[in-house]
C-alpha cells in the first residue's frame, strides 16, 4: 500500500476477526516502528507484546473493574454506566495488545514512543490489519503492581498501548476540521 493511502485510511479499529497474528509480522512492523526519529538517537523503546484474545478479554476485565473504581466513572455517570456493562471490552476483542514503553526518563522519551506508534500503526494498515491506540488502559499499565504481574521492567514506563489484528470492520474516512496555519 502508497504510503498516502495509508495515512488517509488508517482508522481506529474496534471491532476484530477472531484469526490470530502472526509473530514474524508483529516483529515486522516493530521494525517499522523502531525506524522512528529519535531525539539524540537514544532510540528510547521498548514492546511488550501481549496475545490470545481470551488473555487480552482477562486483562480488559481487569482495566474496566480499576475505570470504575477510579474518580472518571465516579463523576461521569455516562462512562460510569458504559464500564459497568460487563460486555464492554477495553480490547475490543483484539488477539494482540502491544505496549510501546520509554526505556528512559528523558523528557523527549515518550515521544519518540508516540513517534514509534504512528510508523507501527501505518504499517499495520499497510499490511492490511486494523490498529487502535487504548489510552483509557494506560494507567491501570502504568502501575507498579499491574507491571510487576505482567512481567514489564520496572526502569520501563508504559507509554502506547495499541491493539492489533485483522479488522471485522473498517470505518470509512470522517472529514477532519480545518487545521489552523500560520503562516508567519
Amino acid at each position: 500500500m502508497e504510503l498516502m493511502t495509508a495515512i488517509f485510511e488508517r482508522r481506529a479499529i474496534r471491532a476484530y476477526a477472531a484469526d490470530p497474528v502472526d509473530r514474524s509480522r508483529i516483529e515486522g512492523l516493530i521494525e517499522a516502528a523502531i525506524q522512528a526519529p529519535s531525539a539524540r538517537d537514544l532510540e528510547p523503546w521498548a514492546f511488550a507484546v501481549f496475545e490470545g484474545k481470551e488473555r487480552l478479554r482477562g486483562l480488559s476485565e481487569e482495566v474496566r473493574q480499576f475505570l470504575l473504581a477510579g474518580p472518571a466513572a465516579r463523576g461521569n455517570a455516562e462512562l460510569r454506566e458504559k464500564w459497568s456493562d460487563p460486555a464492554f471490552e477495553v480490547f475490543y476483542g483484539a488477539p494482540v495488545l502491544v505496549l510501546i514503553c520509554a526505556t528512559s526518563a528523558e523528557s523527549q522519551a515518550a515521544e519518540d514512543c508516540c513517534l514509534a506508534a504512528q510508523n507501527f500503526m501505518l504499517a499495520a494498515r499497510a499490511a492490511g490489519l486494523g490498529t487502535c491506540p487504548i489510552g483509557l488502559a494506560r494507567p491501570w499499565l502504568a502501575q507498579a503492581s499491574t507491571k510487576e504481574k505482567l512481567g514489564i521492567p520496572a526502569g520501563q514506563f508504559p507509554v502506547f498501548p495499541i491493539i492489533l489484528g485483522r479488522a471485522g470492520e473498517h470505518p470509512g474516512r470522517r472529514p477532519r476540521r480545518a487545521p489552523t496555519v500560520l503562516w508567519l
